[in-house]
């Protein structure tokens, strides 16, 4: 958290209103490398303890309408693209109903005991803290800084679509952007008006911009507006997906996202695929088989839809999967290793 924010509080155990409950500290490593710290260690809250009755849904941009904005860019003469991410987005949110964690004391360093004067605060080997300004984890964390930030907008002319959650643009500004939480994907015709939008959350936030718009959404641009056209790939996604899965390239190509059944030429009627009677999955094996489903799922809808064919058989069949589910499973990531760089 930012120095002085004011943004949690340590407070004696007995301070906490008898109605509430107190949730978990949760320490999340992460290494970022498109953004300016690298190596990040934070403390989060654990959200699933956080009895908040209001509204915590955000609307968010989804990729067709990603989609749509990037041809819309190609499409408009004199369009350019670039990005804009605000710095620690969730923090520094004021909010009105104050929430309650546990920290244990073995995680607090020596020298914040001391400033702090935690000792006489500690209880069965915690230290309770007032959260008084947002953070991450909470639930309405989302809702909350998504509010703030629209009606900060509207003070500058920026509203949002009236039927397309996170695409917003100008009253009067050749300017369009969607937002997806903290990332901005701006269309604009003229830099003056992209600079307003600059000047327009500098105002209130940290942010970061990349007029170059090579990188939005984990999606890599590559832009020639002579020629009005762009290719969008995730050049590092199946690299990655094949080291976590330790999958090695196949010693014979595999060229087929899924396995096919050869026609039989010459005669009248085609015999289906007999029943899969094959010995059922392990749920180690099924929670496995989820796992590469559910990774694969984003890259396929984003870049390569060649594999959406196999995804969507694989994921009907993944509560029975079997021994064939497992075959073809293997299949597809043996495809991925063989095509890891698809393009669109």
């Amino acid at each position: 958290m930012p120095s002085g924010s004011e943004t949690i509080h340590f407070i004696h155990q007995s301070a906490m209103p008898p109605s509430r409950r107190a949730t978990y500290l949760r320490i999340v490593a992460a290494l970022k490398p498109h953004k300016k710290e690298i190596h990040r260690v934070r403390f989060t809250v654990g959200g699933n303890q956080i009895d908040y009755k209001g509204k915590v849904s955000t609307p968010t941009a989804n990729l067709p309408t990603i989609n749509l904005l990037v041809n819309s860019t190609i499409s408009t003469p004199g369009a350019r693209f670039m990005t804009i991410d605000i710095k620690d987005f969730y923090l520094n949110m004021p909010m009105n109903r104050y929430e309650y964690m546990k920290i244990p004391v073995k995680d607090i360093p020596t020298c914040i005991m001391q400033q702090y004067h935690l000792a006489p605060l500690v209880h069965a080997r915690h230290v309770l803290v007032e959260i008084r300004k947002g953070m991450y984890g909470l639930p309405q964390a989302g809702i909350l800084t998504n509010n703030r930030l629209q009606a900060h907008l509207a003070t500058f002319g920026y509203i949002p679509a009236k039927h397309t959650p996170g695409l917003f643009r100008h009253a009067t500004r050749p300017i369009t952007f969607s937002l997806i939480v903290d990332d901005f994907g701006v269309k604009y015709v003229g830099r003056t008006h992209a600079e307003h939008l600059v000047s327009a959350l500098q105002s209130l936030y940290s942010i970061t911009t990349d007029w170059a718009g090579e990188l939005y959404c984990g999606i890599t641009f590559k832009w020639d507006y002579q020629a009005r056209t762009v290719n969008a790939s995730m050049p590092d996604y199946i690299p990655k997906v094949l080291t976590r899965f330790c999958i090695t390239t196949p010693t014979r190509p595999q060229h087929s996202p899924h396995a096919w059944t050869a026609p039989s030429y010459g005669t009248k009627v085609q015999l289906t695929v007999p029943p899969d009677t094959t010995e059922p999955l392990s749920s180690t094996a099924k929670t496995k088989l989820q796992e590469d489903i559910g990774t694969l799922l984003y890259y396929a809808r984003t870049i390569d839809s060649t594999m959406l064919v196999a995804l969507g058989m694989l994921a009907s069949a993944q509560s029975q999967g079997t021994k064939v589910t497992a075959l073809a499973i293997t299949q597809l990531l043996n495809y991925c290793a063989t095509h890891p760089d698809a393009t669109v």
